[in-house]
């Protein structure tokens, strides 16, 4: 009878440790739940941190669902404008697009070639217009005179805000600037494209803002260049050589040095092909920016590396102000503009050695030949330079401080440009009253007698005089013909005249003495 109460007490004993077993098992897993619901809403909290946005967009679209909603707020709508970084086109959706075949060519191989951006051939074409007189005729009622893209499949026709038509695949993303609509010449760029997309691929060379540019060479040779937007340079899938790349710079050795030639073609690129891309904001702001600092050197510094002088310079700013208003806008004029600024002072930069061991830091600073004018002179020049009165070394300064390293600097060139006028302008109402006055003292009579045979040295003096005032204003006029008004038109015009003029006798000294003459004979007159 002794053990009932033991046996009750040890059931009572077990049924407590049972249930205190249970309660441990549960709470175990209640801490591991715990656990890890404390990880899920650490995860859940640095995603919304993060990207604050979407969490938002999709709560109010969740919300949306769940009240119904059918059309979305305002407020909404006009935060969800996507950001535009790049000049990447932007095709226009057609859901009604033919589906895109390959293309194989009959004509043979496709050999590609590289190119830069520079040598397409859009100015050198020389299409002429019919000359007969035709009455178009024009259909009844209102119309749409725009014509049909094209009747080719997949690609667009565009039109460059300078006048110019070229064409654009949408699916193969390829720009060319040939007609296509003639000698089956589209099947012939989408063979060459697919060959430059397949050594792209081959090579790993691919980004999502990948565009390609092709131009027929001759007959079965096309060069191509790819586009990256997001780097903003050109590239090939392969090794590239190119001259034009380098427009004549020696020196060259760094990779980010020929990264500024790169994207001075990107910016060509675009020159050529703005249409369909909208402009980044901060494309904008970087232009302004080299235009402002550009300004602001050309005036505390007589030697600024700008490529344009003050008035220009003045003029673009106004210009981009006016451009900031298509800002994330898709607009081929403005596209245009910031592309062909940007194009030349990259290129300003690759020239000077931007970023470079001895960059070019004044406008008249040599990059090759430190000890220019340092060098002794021949003999010949130094004669010359005395009996023309020092006048030939004060022009040879001034064209050293224009033609600089091969180079033209524009700003000086049309500032030397300008003084020589104005100097011509002088030098011929000096001859002219020069001239007046001997032929008026050889209308006194007995100075020119022409019965004697002997003339006096005073006669003979003023007849010298008369040849020197005749050829000093006869040298003005037609320098300040065929050197101001031909040869100030372009900096290509420059460059190939100071080109052909240091290729002489005496190379470009031979254009300071050309230059002096006006004056040497004015005073020998």
């Amino acid at each position: 009878m002794a053990s009932l109460p033991l046996q009750k007490f040890l059931l009572q004993k077990l049924i407590t440790f049972i249930k205190h077993l249970k309660l441990l098992k549960l709470s175990a897993i209640i801490l591991c739940i715990h656990r890890h619901v404390i990880t899920l809403l650490r995860r859940l909290l640095h995603m919304i941190s993060h990207n604050p946005d979407n969490h938002l967009s999709g709560q109010r679209s969740s919300v949306d669902r769940i009240m119904g909603a059918t059309e979305p707020a305002v407020e909404d709508t006009q935060n969800q404008i996507p950001t535009v970084t790049t000049l990447a086109v932007r095709p226009p959706e057609r859901e009604d697009a033919p589906p895109f075949q390959h293309c194989v060519t009959s004509s043979g191989a496709i050999t590609l070639r590289a190119i830069v951006a520079s040598q397409i051939g859009r100015y050198d074409r020389n299409i002429t217009q019919s000359k007969d007189f035709r009455v178009f005729e024009v259909s009844p009622g209102p119309n749409n005179f725009t014509e049909s893209s094209t009747k080719i499949a997949n690609w667009l026709q565009l039109t460059h805000p300078e006048g110019a038509r070229f064409f654009f695949n949408p699916l193969q993303r390829v720009f060319t600037d040939q007609n296509i609509l003639e000698n089956n010449l589209a099947l012939e760029i989408l063979a060459a494209a697919e060959q430059a997309n397949q050594m792209a691929a081959e090579s790993g060379k691919v980004c999502a803002t990948m565009e390609l540019a092709i131009e027929k060479l001759s007959e079965g040779v096309f060069g191509y260049y790819f586009v990256d937007h997001d780097a903003r340079i050109i590239f090939w899938p392969e090794i590239v050589k190119s001259r034009e790349l380098m427009i004549h710079v020696r020196g060259v050795t760094d990779k980010n040095h020929i990264r500024y030639a790169l994207e001075a073609q990107y910016w060509k690129h675009c020159t050529l092909f703005p249409n369909m891309r909208a402009l980044p904001g901060q494309v904008v702001d970087y232009l302004r920016d080299i235009i402002t600092y550009a300004h602001a050197e050309s005036i505390t510094s007589q030697t600024s590396l700008s490529p344009f002088d003050l008035d220009e310079l003045s003029n673009m700013l106004n210009v981009v102000e006016h451009v900031k208003d298509n800002i994330e806008k898709v607009n081929e004029h403005s596209v245009c503009i910031v592309a062909r600024y940007m194009d030349m002072f990259f290129r300003a930069k690759f020239v000077n050695f931007c970023g470079q061991l001895g960059a070019r830091l004044d406008a008249d600073q040599s990059l090759y030949d430190s000890d220019s004018k340092k060098k002794p002179k021949p003999i010949l020049v130094r004669i010359l330079n005395v009996a023309l009165f020092n006048s030939p070394h004060i022009h040879s300064e001034s064209i050293h401080n224009v033609w600089v390293d091969n180079t033209v600097v524009k700003p000086r060139w049309k500032k030397f440009i300008s003084q020589l006028n104005s100097e011509w302008s002088s030098f011929t109402v000096f001859s002219t009253v020069m001239l007046a006055v001997d032929v008026s003292f050889l209308a006194v009579p007995g100075v020119d007698n022409p019965s004697t045979q002997s003339k006096p040295a005073v006669t003979i003096v003023v007849y010298l005089s008369t040849l020197c005032a005749m050829g000093s204003l006869v040298i003005s006029l037609v320098l300040a013909g065929q050197v101001s008004d031909s040869r100030r038109s372009s900096a290509g015009s420059v460059a190939n005249f100071m080109t052909s003029m240091s290729q002489s006798l005496l190379g470009i000294e031979s254009l300071a003495f050309m230059l002096s003459l006006p004056f040497a004979l004015l005073i020998w007159g």
